[in-house]
């Protein structure tokens, strides 16, 4: 399986809500204040069964670390 790259699409997405992309991750397809809203949305835009994300207000690079407590 290839990686998809989603960078424009999420780019161009609306911000701070969650939002339903089509299958193959190319179109935000609906949007809402919470998932449901997302999912009658896409369904309203003929997707059955979109991909949810949440698009924070700004995107921040993050770091992540994991450390071993052993």
């Amino acid at each position: 399986m290839n990686a998809i790259d989603t960078t424009e699409v999420l780019r161009k997405a609306p911000r701070n809500c969650w939002i339903a992309l089509n299958a193959d991750e190319s179109e935000v397809v609906g949007r809402g204040e919470t998932v449901a809203e997302a999912v009658e949305d896409a369904k309203k835009h003929g997707v059955d069964d979109p991909i949810i994300t949440w698009v924070p207000k700004l995107f921040l690079p993050s770091v992540y670390q994991s450390r071993c407590m052993c």
